[in-house]
């Protein structure tokens, strides 16, 4: 039996984006695409070394399907609440909870 913590149902899409650390304003970012997202959060596959706790900066255009949100290029600011290997490429499944998002 597994644990479900989900708070808003799953868009299975890939959707391009930047990755930045929130913390570090000189970072450079990193393009990725998401796995699947929500209302609250999204997953994606990264070679970012990432932690648990760690604050991000996602860059991505909302999906039309995900109706309370504006469908409009957005910056999100996220918390990773879990990171997991995906193979043996040194990738990494990270799910990250929007903590907020402004429009730009």
């Amino acid at each position: 039996m597994t644990n479900e913590r989900r708070l808003a149902a799953r868009l299975i899409k890939r959707v391009p984006m930047e990755i930045t650390l929130a913390m570090n304003s000189s970072a450079e970012s990193l393009r990725a695409e998401t796995m699947n997202i929500s209302k609250s959060g999204a997953y994606f596959a990264t070679s970012l070394k990432l932690r648990e706790g760690a604050k991000l900066e996602l860059r991505l255009k909302v999906p039309e399907e995900i109706k309370s949100l504006p469908p409009l290029e957005c910056k999100f600011i996220g918390r990773v609440t879990h990171v997991e290997p995906l193979g043996k490429n040194g990738m990494s499944g990270v799910g990250v909870h929007f903590l907020y998002y402004s429009v730009d």
